[in-house]
């Protein structure tokens, strides 16, 4: 991997490479942006750039540290994700970086710590974060990455440098699918549209595309057989395809209700469908239904039974469903 194999993101890339260059290296960086958009690629790159050994351009991809930061095998380059029940990064894994990335490292220039999914950090392990950040040892750089800004700590984002990165572009997003997943012309097209111009889940979703087929058959049924007659979804998973499809699809609904051009949706090949559905329809209780989707998938990924969020979403759907008066 190198800084030209990092998809889209020239100007977080340039801001990066200028401050390598100019040798004013912040203590730590606040990578900002949507899930997928190579926010852990771009620090893992940084990492690599402030301890490659070799000379000319950095990194080389080819000398030992560079490899062994690759291999995600190098001594002073640490990785802290969030984990357990509640998925957060807590104090107890703060502290235990903290007490490594003080000693000097170990056969590199720099120890340097890589932290995804910042808003996870709870406020203690926040707090923990925060003296380093601020002073760490001259030695130590950290490298956080977040989803939600707004989510995290304000002092923690005060301590770093904000580097934005933005949704891929759709064709990038496709060349993704196309060279590096075989997807079919026609099914990719769909998948990009669904991104949202997140690489990552637009191959987690090509993964699971037949699964999401048989949501899209459904969606698209103009009556409720569809739904009673067949078995509600039982794993996460499944529950997970069911309430995505649906956000997805009522925001169709809504762009078809409003506006006379296929191009614009997601599911172009439901377009005549979709239309009828839009006049049958309350545009309102959709996005009503939408939001109340959101706090559903929130709760499936806190444990709640998948078969009770599908049993609630199939009821929030077919009630949907009746004709307006």
């Amino acid at each position: 991997m190198s800084w030209d194999d990092i998809l889209g993101q020239d100007r977080a890339k340039r801001v990066l490479q200028v401050h390598l260059a100019d040798g004013r290296v912040a203590n730590g960086y606040l990578l900002v942006g949507p899930e997928g958009v190579g926010k852990r690629r771009l620090a893992i790159e940084m990492a690599k750039a402030l301890n490659c050994t070799a000379g000319g351009s950095r990194p080389c991809d080819d000398c030992p540290t560079c490899r062994q930061i690759i291999r995600s095998t190098h001594p002073d380059v640490h990785f802290l994700v969030p984990g357990g029940p509640a998925d957060q990064i807590r104090i107890e894994q703060i502290r235990q970086l903290l007490s490594r990335i003080m000693l000097r490292p170990f056969n590199a220039t720099m120890q340097v710590a890589i932290i995804d999914g910042a808003e996870r950090l709870t406020e203690e392990a926040a707090n923990s974060l925060l003296k380093a950040l601020e002073e760490p040892p001259a030695h130590t750089r950290f490298l956080l990455t977040t989803t939600q800004l707004s989510r995290c700590l304000p002092t923690i984002v005060s301590r770093c440098q904000v580097v934005r990165c933005q949704p891929l572009r759709l064709d990038l997003v496709q060349r993704v699918l196309l060279d590096g997943r075989h997807c079919e012309a026609r099914t990719a097209e769909t998948i990009v549209r669904l991104s949202g111009g997140s690489a990552a889940r637009a191959i987690e979703l090509a993964g699971r595309w037949s699964s999401y087929r048989q949501v899209l058959a459904r969606l698209a049924s103009g009556t409720p057989a569809a739904w009673i007659e067949e078995p509600s979804p039982e794993t996460r998973e499944e529950v997970t395809d069911l309430l995505d499809g649906m956000m997805a699809w009522l925001r169709d609904i809504a762009v078809a209700a409003v506006l006379d051009d296929p191009s614009r949706l997601a599911h172009a090949e439901h377009a005549e469908t979709l239309r009828r559905q839009a006049r049958s329809v309350d545009v309102d209780r959709c996005v009503e239904l939408a939001f109340k989707l959101v706090g559903m998938r929130e709760s499936l990924e806190q444990f709640v039974s998948p078969r009770l969020v599908a049993s609630l979403a199939r009821e929030s759907w077919l009630s949907l469903r009746e004709v307006k008066s």
